[in-house]
C-alpha cells in the first residue's frame, strides 16, 4: 500500500499543474507570472520527487521496526523524516536547474505522506472509514508540527523565506501554521468545494479550478504577499470571489472574468503558490479518501 500512497502523491502534483487556467500560476496555457519555469519544469520536478515519497515509506518502516504497533511520538517521527525533505529540495533544484517549483509541496505533501504511511502501517488505511481517514491524517500532521511551531519561528532568522519574514513582520504563520492546523484550508475549504463540483457533474479540470479559486478567496497566501503585499492579495481575493459569483468555469461570463483575472495576475506579478500547495493537498486528501 505504500506504493499506492506514493502514486497518489505524484498524481496530486501532476493534477495541480495540469489544471488550467490558473491565475498567475504555471499551467497548460503558459507560465503565468513566472519567467523561470514552465509546464515541463514541473514535470521534471515531479519525477525527481518520486524517490522522496519512497524514502518516506522506507523511513517509517525503519522507525517502527521491532516496536509495538502503536503510533510513536509525533515529534520523534517528524525529526526522522525532516532530513528527507531537505534532501528532496536538493534533488528538485538539481532537476529544475535551480528553480523552486515544489518547495512548499515537498514540505506539506511530505508530512501527509508520512502520516499516511504511519496509519497504513499501524491500522491499514482500508480499515479506516473514509471520512475518518482524512481526520486522522490531518490530525497526525498537526501533531508533527504544532508542539514546535513557536520555537521554529523564534529561531527562524537563519531561514530566508517568506514564511519567517512574514511571521516577524506581520504575525502570519504561513505553511508551518497551515500544517499545524491540519491543513485547514485544504480540508475545510478546498476539499468540500472540489467534492461539490465533482458531484454536480463538472469536469475534473474545472472542479480543480473552482477548488483553487475557493482557497484563494480565504488563504493569506505568503507567496502573493512576498512577491507584492497584503493589499494586492486582498484585491486578488476579491477578483477570485467575482469569478465564482459569475459562475466560474461553468458560464461564459465566469470564463471571461477568469481570463481577465489571469491577465491581471501576470501584470501584477502575482502567483498564488500557497494556494496551489493547498490544492495539491486537497487532491491528495480526496484520493486517499476515495482510493482505499
Amino acid at each position: 500500500m505504500f506504493n499506492q500512497i506514493k502514486e497518489i502523491a505524484l498524481k496530486a502534483l501532476l493534477y495541480e499543474v495540469a489544471a488550467t487556467p490558473k491565475p498567475g500560476l504555471v499551467d497548460r496555457n503558459g507560465n503565468g507570472a513566472h519567467k523561470d519555469m514552465d509546464y515541463f519544469t514541473f514535470m521534471d520536478s515531479t519525477i525527481s520527487l518520486q524517490t522522496y515519497f519512497e524514502e518516506i515509506g522506507l523511513k517509517i518502516k525503519e522507525i517502527y521496526h521491532n516496536t509495538d504497533k502503536v503510533l510513536l511520538n509525533a515529534t520523534h517521527v517528524f525529526d526522522k523524516i525532516k532530513l528527507l525533505g531537505i534532501n528532496a529540495e536538493f534533488k528538485m533544484l538539481h532537476a529544475t536547474k535551480g528553480v523552486n517549483t515544489h518547495k512548499g509541496a515537498i514540505y506539506s505533501l511530505g508530512l501527509l505522506v508520512s502520516a499516511a504511511c504511519e496509519i497504513e502501517l499501524i491500522y491499514g488505511l482500508e480499515n479506516v472509514i473514509a471520512l475518518d481517514r482524512i481526520d486522522i491524517l490531518t490530525r497526525r500532521v498537526s501533531e508533527y508540527i504544532f508542539p514546535n511551531l513557536a520555537s521554529e519561528f523564534n529561531h527562524g532568522g537563519q531561514y530566508k523565506n517568506y514564511g519567517v519574514k512574514q511571521f516577524i513582520e506581520l504575525g502570519l504563520l504561513g505553511a508551518r501554521g497551515e500544517a499545524a492546523s491540519g491543513f485547514y484550508h485544504a480540508k475545510a475549504v478546498g476539499l468540500p468545494e472540489f467534492e461539490k463540483c465533482i458531484v454536480s457533474g463538472m469536469s475534473l479540470n474545472d472542479s480543480l479550478i473552482h477548488a483553487l479559486l475557493k482557497i484563494i478567496t480565504v488563504l493569506e497566501d505568503s507567496n502573493v504577499i512576498g512577491r507584492s503585499n497584503q493589499n494586492i492579495l486582498y484585491q486578488s481575493q476579491n477578483k477570485a470571489i467575482h469569478v465564482l459569483e459569475l459562475g466560474g468555469m461553468q458560464t461564459a461570463e465566469g470564463i471571461k472574468a477568469m481570463e481577465n483575472y489571469c491577465k491581471w495576475c501576470v501584470c501584477e506579478n502575482i502567483s498564488h503558490g500557497g494556494s496551489a500547495d493547498m490544492l495539491v493537498i486537497t487532491i491528495f486528501l480526496y484520493l486517499v479518501k476515495n482510493n482505499f
